[in-house]
């Protein structure tokens, strides 16, 4: 009798999952960088020029005088007509206390007394020019810059260790089989 032989054999499979390493990395608080600045300022103030001009003794001299003149010069006039017309009673006084003389109030009409009037067109003096002259001041402020910088924080770190894991996915295995075998002999 004849037997055959039947191996049948399976490899091993080999399994392996794996994870890959990584690295986080987070910004946390960005970097600042501030700048102020200030600007430069130039002040420049006075050098102005002022003409005064002081007209009034031309203006008096031409009857428009300021109020202070006119009242003081008024005033006088007061004081003096009030001195004539007590010194006119007076007279008319004394005038009419000699009755023996003849006179009457009749007498007493004064005739109009006339007046000079003189006109000027010009004044006679000229008017008084001042130049005020104001220095010039120069104010320079200077500008800047300054600067801060806060750098930013970063955080790293691994989310989890990374890892092999190796594991038999296919056990091997080899069967033999011994099958017997038939003859067929025909003579």
């Amino acid at each position: 009798m004849a037997v055959r032989l039947v191996i049948e054999q399976q490899r091993a499979v080999i399994g392996i999952q794996q994870s890959r390493p990584r690295l986080e990395v987070r910004e946390s608080a960005p970097p600042v960088l501030q700048l102020r600045r200030q600007l430069p300022r130039l002040q420049i103030s006075g050098g102005k020029v002022a003409v005064r001009i002081d007209q009034t003794r031309c203006f008096s001299e031409r009857g428009f005088k300021p109020l202070s003149e006119l009242g003081r010069e008024q005033a006088e006039l007061g004081r003096q007509a009030a001195l004539k017309g007590i010194a006119r009673r007076s007279v008319e006084g004394d005038f009419l206390a000699a009755i023996e003389k003849g006179t009457g109030v009749a007498d007493l009409a004064w005739p109009e007394e006339k007046k000079e009037v003189g006109l000027a067109l010009l004044p006679r003096s000229r008017p008084v020019v001042e130049f005020i002259e104001e220095s010039l001041q120069i104010r320079v402020d200077a500008g800047g810059v300054a600067v801060s910088f806060t750098p930013g924080e970063i955080e790293m770190g691994a989310p989890g260790p990374p890892y092999v894991l190796i594991y038999l996915q296919r056990r091997p295995f080899i069967q033999v089989k011994m099958l017997p075998e038939r003859l067929d002999a025909t003579v």
